[in-house]
């Protein structure tokens, strides 16, 4: 995945466990259950500066992210 955004799982992009390098400032992401983006959506996040691994679920609705570096699949 390169460059922030909102993305669809099963659709722009699969389950499966993925890496961001460190990014240049901080680097949030969120695994959610609805495309609403509220706190009730949200299933895990993190807001970190350093490397960033996360796995998605097959359940999982949507992935958002911001400021990484670009995700790429293990």
């Amino acid at each position: 995945m390169e460059g922030d955004g909102t993305y669809q799982v099963g659709v722009d992009v699969k389950p499966g466990t993925y890496v961001s390098n460190k990014p240049d400032l901080n680097c949030y992401w969120a695994r959610l259950k609805g495309s609403g983006g509220g706190f009730s959506d949200i299933i895990a996040n993190n807001n970190t500066s350093g490397r960033s691994v996360v796995t998605i679920k097959k359940t999982d609705k949507f992935f958002e992210t911001s400021g990484c570096a670009p995700w790429t699949k293990r």
